[in-house]
């Protein structure tokens, strides 16, 4: 057996389908690349990589000590800390990752990324992947073979409390080599990080207004509806058109009558003006933003069609709406207590982030076999960010040289942001995903806009003319219904209502006795004389009052609302200490702080849940 071949069923264990996708892809890779690659021998002997590209010959190793110059640059890394994400960019010398490997524990993630196909088969043929790697998990990604799943591995690597932690190399040349590859690579993390960053601001900034939305809404569950008890009054053999606001839909809103009654229509919130301006009825609406405007819906549908909608979105809007309310499961634990004590369920969706995929998961959930995107630009078509009337008359155009731009429907690129461009991405994954399980038609009639893999591109006139030939009354269909609970289950509901303040003034009482067990942590650490029979017992019941904390049904939207304090202490749960008493006082510090800061919050939490439940 060769060393290629070695090696390729080393990596086919590792990595399963990887050897077929390399043997099929070589020779175009190869040609590709525009690179000649050679070994050379080092000062030291070692065999390094030379790169030749055009005229020019590049080294991927020092030719003195090819070790040494791997060595320096971790060293520049500093402190790497167990379970934090590192890329390496470049393959040209593997002593990066060699040295990285012997420095770090295996919960470190690393992902090794090549650009140039020519020098990772160069490697395959002088290096012993097997002893290389070891027993650790390494991702490896090849340009050209499997780098098509790089934005989830991304993702993945990098989500919820990694972002700080990251580290990331490039090898020496490789900027020289393929600037462009590196740009882009560096771009995915850094938006990224710059996501993580921003939604962490976010919710920091929004966190009072989320929990008062919260406490606020949730009265409306008591006599609501849940998504699911649409599927029992609505027909599937209609289409389910989602009316996105994106600027085509100036294009073809005046067409949307004729589809009334013959399919079910779910606009968006920010769609309802224009809509109403078009004398068009939507069947229901969604809505989740905790801060939209409440002028954006003030309209007669606004005010009286079903409402679709996430129970952080704005309380004022929930207040104006006298419609039906429908509810779907967000993951609140305050709320799987409403129906578990009634014994009833409540289903949920995949809700993607944005209003429009809300909408779009609804309709899928529901089982309808034709879904129609009307509106749904996901782009700056025409220079502009939404259809006429959403915010204001007239949208103005927008200078989108600077922009991303991603294949459109109708024209060969579109500008769009990189937040528009996830939820199409998300919207494509959903399609791929439901197309594998169900029989589904999705048909893009938005008439402008970025392309949505996996959607028939039609105009909204043909889909009205081919699909919607069946008369339905969709007002009365949902009429038919009854709110989820009884006159005797709302009565419990509201019993567990006015005892909400309660419940929450438990957390504080926690919190302060949670503040005490860390004092006395942080004393005995300090005392010279550690008694690890005490420290321990101290652990324990530092443990059972965190898990006393979590179990009540209140703290979930308590930990959402002290982002600033999850996140001090999550992002340090990876640094290690050099004594028991250093680990100790790191803990008491940290423990200390998360706890007054859960007191403070939860006080506030407590207010708020009394001028709701128990207003004076």
């Amino acid at each position: 057996m060769t060393k290629v071949e070695k090696n390729l069923e080393s990596l086919e264990k590792r990595f399963p389908g990887i050897t077929e996708l390399i043997k099929k892809r070589k020779e175009r890779n190869m040609v590709q690349d525009k690179v000649e690659v050679y070994t050379e021998e080092a000062y030291t002997g070692e065999k390094i990589i030379k790169v030749t590209k055009g005229k020019r010959n590049l080294y991927l190793a020092g030719k003195r000590d090819p070790i040494a110059h791997a060595i320096n640059q971790i060293n520049l890394l500093g402190k790497i800390v167990p379970y934090a994400p590192i890329f390496i960019i470049g393959m040209g010398n593997l002593h990066y990752l060699e040295e990285l490997l012997k420095r770090t524990d295996d919960s470190v993630e690393v992902l090794l990324y090549e650009p140039i196909f020519s020098i990772f088969y160069k490697q395959l043929e002088i290096t012993d992947f097997e002893t290389l790697f070891g027993k650790r998990t390494i991702a490896l990604v090849i340009d050209g073979i499997n780098d098509d799943g790089i934005d989830s591995l991304l993702r993945t690597m990098l989500q919820g409390d990694k972002v700080p932690l990251l580290k990331h190399m490039i090898l020496p040349n490789y900027e020289v080599l393929v600037s462009a590859k590196i740009k882009e690579f560096i771009e995915k993390l850094t938006n990224i990080s710059e996501r993580y960053q921003i939604n962490l601001g976010t919710r920091k900034r929004f966190n009072h207004v989320m929990a008062d939305n919260f406490y606020h809404n949730v009265r409306y569950v008591k006599t609501g509806y849940t998504a699911q008890q649409l599927d029992s009054v609505l027909p599937k053999d209609i289409p389910a058109i989602i009316v996105a606001a994106g600027p085509s839909l100036n294009k073809n809103i005046s067409i949307l009558k004729k589809a009334k009654n013959k399919a079910f229509i779910i606009a968006v919130d920010t769609a309802l003006k224009p809509l109403q301006k078009a004398e068009i009825e939507p069947d229901m609406y969604a809505m989740l933003d905790g801060i939209k405007y409440l002028d954006l819906v003030e309209t007669k549908v606004g005010r009286e069609a079903p409402l679709l909608s996430l129970l952080t979105g704005n309380k004022q809007i929930y207040d104006y709406h006298m419609g039906k309310k429908f509810f779907v499961d967000e993951q609140y634990n305050y709320v799987y207590e409403m129906f578990s004590m009634n014994h009833k369920e409540i289903a949920g969706l995949a809700i993607g982030g944005s209003v429009a995929t809300l909408a779009f998961s609804l309709v899928c959930h529901l089982g309808f076999k034709t879904i129609v995107f009307v509106g749904q630009d996901l782009a700056y078509t025409g220079n502009k960010s939404h259809v006429d009337g959403a915010f204001k008359e007239e949208i103005k155009e927008e200078d989108t040289t600077n922009y991303l731009w991603v294949p459109g429907n109708y024209e060969e690129k579109v500008p769009t942001l990189s937040n528009l461009n996830d939820y199409r991405r998300w919207f494509e994954d959903f399609i791929k995903s439901w197309k594998e399980h169900y029989n589904v038609r999705f048909i893009n009639a938005t008439e402008g806009g970025a392309k949505i893999e996996g959607t028939e591109i039609m105009t909204l006139s043909e889909v009205i003319a081919t699909e919607c030939v069946r008369e339905v009354n969709i007002s009365e269909c949902i009429s038919q219904l009854s709110p989820i609970f009884d006159n005797k289950q709302q009565e419990k509901i509201e019993s567990y209502f006015m005892n909400t303040s309660k419940r929450v003034h438990q957390i504080v009482v926690l919190a302060q006795q949670g503040y005490i067990l860390y004092q006395k942590l942080e004393k005995l650490c300090k005392s010279g004389n550690m008694d690890k029979t005490v420290y321990v017992k101290l652990l324990k019941k530092i443990k059972k009052n965190r898990k006393e904390i979590e179990k009540n049904e209140n703290f979930q939207l308590l930990s959402e609302t002290m982002v600033d304090a999850e996140q001090i202490i999550r992002s340090s749960q990876y640094f290690q200490y050099d004594s028991i008493e250093e680990e100790g006082l790191e803990l008491a510090r940290q423990g200390k702080g998360y706890m007054k800061l859960l007191e403070d919050y939860a006080k506030i939490l407590e207010k708020l849940a009394e001028e709701v439940f128990n207003p004076a």
